[in-house]
């Protein structure tokens, strides 16, 4: 299984990004090619899964080496955090 995503910080741009499944080991996904720093940067990682039902996570450090934190926080005032997550099942 694959899973993709586009993560952005703007001014600084995205340094890596790190996924996790099921609350497993973070791992660093593949990034795309850095158009400029004030753009969205696509990602990608793959996983080999069981059947079931599963979670996957991600988090994203940007250049200055700010990690989006775990907790959620609205877009004002100082911009959305928390990290995005996804529950999902395979046959």
């Amino acid at each position: 299984m694959r899973v993709a995503g586009i993560a952005w910080a703007q001014h600084t741009g995205i340094a890596k990004v790190e996924v996790r499944l099921d609350n497993g080991p973070w791992r660093e996904a593949v990034l795309s090619h850095e158009v400029n720093v004030n753009t969205g940067r696509m990602w990608w990682l793959g996983f080999d899964v069981a059947p079931g039902g599963h979670q996957v996570v991600c988090r994203a450090t940007g250049k200055s080496g700010y990690v989006q934190p775990e907790t959620r926080a609205g877009t004002v005032p100082g911009g959305a955090t928390g990290w995005d997550s996804l529950a999902f099942t395979t046959r």
